[in-house]
């Protein structure tokens, strides 16, 4: 009975990311959509190497911010000073926000060949000093957590409430989408 089960959340979870995948891919210009199903759960160490579990830290009345990042990402640099920005507003004291810094995605150099970026900790301790986060880093070394939020194309903003459902999912970043965020939170 339990193996039916494990098959059955797994088959559910496939079909979430699937459903997710096709509603980005419907319209190009769909670059923030409002989502409601379940988070995957997952475990990832922090920047400072404590545990973290998502199904841990899932509570009433407290929204989480997972903020998808890599440091050679141009558009991530500039999200960052906006969303310590706004987590310093004392009105967002129950919401608590995780930088997710992925590793392990293909892209191109400069030279335009395509190459598996990897985000080392003392690489990503340096950014973390130069852009002055304060909130947890969590490291996707291998970009795990960020295939199950379909999530590889960074920055990727994704609010889970406290019931453990995903409430908003946002590719890219635009001065401003800080606001559209709050919305949700």
């Amino acid at each position: 009975m339990m193996h039916n089960m494990s098959i059955g959340s797994s088959i559910q979870q496939a079909i979430t990311r699937w459903l997710l995948v096709f509603i980005l891919i419907q319209s190009s210009s769909l670059f923030a959509a409002e989502i409601v199903s379940p988070a995957p759960t997952f475990f990832l160490r922090t920047l400072e190497g404590e545990n973290f579990f998502l199904s841990k830290e899932i509570k009433p009345d407290s929204p989480i911010i997972l903020a998808f990042y890599a440091t050679w990402c141009v558009p991530c640099r500039l999200e960052i000073p906006a969303l310590e920005k706004m987590m310093a507003d004392p009105a967002m004291s129950n919401v608590r926000l995780y930088y997710v810094n992925v590793g392990g995605l293909m892209v191109a150099d400069e030279g335009g060949d395509v190459v598996k970026q990897r985000e080392e900790t003392d690489k990503v301790q340096r950014h973390k000093e130069r852009f002055k986060m304060t909130h947890p880093i969590l490291m996707d070394r291998y970009a795990l957590t960020a295939q199950k939020f379909v999530a590889e194309s960074l920055p990727t903003i994704i609010v889970i409430g406290g019931d453990g459902l995903i409430k908003y999912m946002h590719h890219g970043y635009e001065p401003g989408d800080e606001h559209e965020l709050m919305k949700y939170l």
